[in-house]
């Protein structure tokens, strides 16, 4: 299916426009801007055919970020294990949903994610599903959403007809939730 890379920028105070600026508009990379969970945050998208053309196009990417803007960089590369949207138009906001997990249960936290997407497709697109291959065990899924109207209403029908969400509970130790907004001219908005 694919790799993908997120590279999430923690940036000063008044500086995600200088940010966003000197990343948007790169083909194939999305922008998003934090709306809802850690604030002054930015997160870079993109994928790959494989581990090391991620790793290749990494340095150039890295290589613009305003350093004297940032205050924590985390780059993470992941195996997708779902259908990808290809870069376009999609959304108005983007969830972004992730779990870190217990060492020894990202096999089966896959396997429960992978029997729970088919039914929960039913009801809104996924962006995608990732594991990271480096740093600590992690899942995460992108969804967009037209609003936040949808994303509320789609998320009630979701977990009052038992589609959602995956039986995955036992394998985690964290979870973190954000929305995030596409900056004008990202790849995925």
């Amino acid at each position: 299916m694919g790799y993908a890379e997120t590279i999430v920028l923690d940036v000063r105070i008044a500086q995600v426009p200088q940010v966003v600026s000197v990343v948007t508009g790169r083909p194939g990379v999305a922008v998003w801007v934090s709306e809802i969970g850690v604030l002054n945050r930015v997160v870079l998208f993109r994928t790959a055919d494989s581990y090391a053309e991620l790793l290749d196009g990494r340095p150039d990417l890295l290589s613009v970020l305003p350093e004297d803007a940032l205050l924590s960089i985390d780059v993470t590369a992941w195996r997708v294990i779902s259908p990808l949207l290809p870069a376009g138009q999609h959304g108005s906001i983007y969830e972004w949903r992730c779990y870190e997990l217990k060492v020894g249960q990202v096999g089966d936290v896959e396997e429960a994610f992978a029997a729970a997407v088919p039914h929960r497709l039913e009801l809104s697109p996924l962006l995608c599903g990732m594991i990271s291959i480096e740093g600590r065990p992690r899942l995460v899924h992108i969804w967009p959403y037209a609003d936040m109207n949808a994303r509320f209403d789609v998320r009630a029908q979701a977990v009052a007809s038992g589609v959602w969400p995956p039986k995955i509970g036992k394998g985690l130790v964290a979870m973190e939730n954000a929305v995030l907004i596409p900056a004008s001219g990202s790849a995925w908005r």
